[in-house]
């Protein structure tokens, strides 16, 4: 084939596809396949971890982000094309990211990963659950912080990997936040509240709030009216916290999918600043 598949050695990372093997409650020894693009040159070059929504696989991920050649780019497929709390994923990523670590081609300081929708649910997962350092800029589109995740005092967990979130933890700091929303999202309302799924969300800037204040933001709540229109389009409103290192897109008008080029280039610039100073 023309991308190399290739088992994860230590120190080799090339275009192509590699698997990582895992086993849970419905299948053992699974080869859990990872897609790659690496740019031309020695690097370091930093990370993009791109998450896949339900439906979704790394391999049309991978097809979506041809063009970005700035940087090493990772597509994981999710198992039965989604990603679910029932199975080890944050483990997957975990080994993804201690993988890639030991590859000289890599800038393991500067990793970002990127969530979309179902995706998005697994990113808020790994910012909770994943140890300091293991990545530096979380992309949120079209997910929430649902209320089993916080109770408005802690973030939660399950210590023994399944989907009883009942364990307070404190998630590791020092992370860059970018948040995407659609105020007519109705899986995801915009507002908080149970969506079309039947899953309940704490409303979009409220959970932003509490991630800034996590990292360390001292200021009160910015209030709905505190959004700042985008210069080349008046329906993204944008919210900065801690000298913008946290910023949330309300998409006015969009549901459960917010697309444009300047959502690219919002990603883009964002994943492009400096990692965030301890």
């Amino acid at each position: 084939s023309k991308a190399g598949v290739y088992k994860a050695a230590n120190g080799v990372l090339k275009s192509g596809v590699f698997h990582i093997r895992q086993s849970w409650a419905e299948v053992s020894d699974y080869d859990r396949a990872v897609y790659v693009q690496v740019p031309q040159g020695e690097g370091p070059f930093p990370v993009y971890i791109a998450l896949h929504g339900r439906g979704g696989t790394g391999e049309r991920k991978m097809m979506n982000l041809k063009r970005m050649t700035d940087r090493i780019v990772i597509a994981p497929d999710g198992y039965n094309k989604g990603w679910s709390q029932k199975r080890p994923d944050v483990d997957f990523v975990r080994q993804i990211i201690s993988y890639l670590k030991t590859c000289k081609v890599v800038d393991g300081s500067n990793i970002a990963i990127h969530g979309s929708s179902n995706g998005a649910g697994l990113l808020y997962r790994l910012m909770i659950e994943l140890e300091e350092g293991t990545f530096h800029h979380g992309i949120c589109s079209i997910g929430g912080l649902t209320t089993e995740r916080y109770d408005g005092k802690n973030f939660l967990w399950d210590p023994t990997g399944g989907d009883n979130n009942k364990t307070a933890i404190v998630p590791a700091k020092g992370r860059r936040f970018l948040q995407i929303n659609g105020t007519e999202d109705q899986i995801v309302p915009y507002t908080g509240g149970t969506g079309t799924l039947g899953i309940s969300f704490i409303a979009a800037q409220d959970s932003f709030y509490r991630w800034a204040v996590h990292m360390g933001e001292k200021a009160p709540q910015l209030a709905d009216s505190a959004g700042k229109p985008h210069p080349k389009n008046n329906k993204l409103m944008t919210y900065e916290y801690l000298d913008g290192n946290f910023k949330h897109i309300k998409a006015v008008g969009s549901k459960h999918g917010v697309q444009g080029k300047e959502i690219k280039e919002i990603i883009h610039e964002f994943i492009s600043q400096p990692i965030m100073k301890q």
